[in-house]
């Protein structure tokens, strides 16, 4: 994660405008933007099937242009806050299989051939998607202490209520011995008066 967060820190607005720029892009740089719309929720642009005029293909690479890379600091500052800790399960299902291990044309390194900005941006992609499955298995130890903390808060203030008791209490019996000794102590003048 923190790797992936330095890479896009390297990014420049430059950057971006260069896949912007690119008319046909390579097949590299279409699926980084594939898994960006996804992630976001973009839906793509249903373009006529060049190998099949009859039938409609989705064109993520244009529905990113027409939303996410209108702005190319906008769109690195959305990377950077994208919100990891609340990834519908919808987008992780769609985004899997670009994540496996089978998968060879989805690596940082087969992305870097296509281009270096999408590179980082695949580093993300694949950030966020090990981020959700490793916060899924903390999820439940993070449940389990908020509940043994808030049995320990409850503990802690019967406690401080207890030492409160105890401390009322011991107060009082130092002031009784107090008073027990001051009278033990006249009592005892007294008798060596009478005498």
């Amino acid at each position: 994660l923190q790797a992936a967060v330095a890479c896009l820190d390297a990014l420049q607005k430059s950057d971006i405008d260069e896949i912007k720029a690119l008319k046909k892009p390579p097949n590299g740089v279409k699926l980084t933007l594939e898994v960006v719309c996804i992630f976001y929720e973009v839906k793509p642009i249903k373009d006529k099937d060049p190998d099949d005029p009859s039938k409609k293909v989705d064109n993520y690479h244009k529905a990113a242009l027409n939303s996410l890379l209108t702005d190319a600091k906008k769109f690195l500052q959305m990377l950077k806050d994208f919100d990891k800790d609340n990834i519908p399960d919808r987008v992780i299902k769609k985004v899997t299989p670009f994540m496996g291990e089978d998968r060879d044309d989805f690596t940082p390194a087969a992305i870097k051939k296509a281009s270096v900005a999408c590179e980082a941006v695949c580093m993300w992609a694949r950030a966020m998607f090990k981020y959700h499955f490793v916060a899924l298995g903390v999820a439940p130890k993070k449940a389990a202490l908020a509940k043994a903390q808030a049995e320990l808060d409850i503990v802690m203030a019967t406690l401080a209520e207890a030492q409160g008791k105890l401390k009322a209490v011991t107060d009082r019996l130092a002031v009784l011995e107090a008073n027990f000794n001051a009278a033990v102590e006249e009592k005892a003048a007294l008798e060596a008066k009478a005498e």
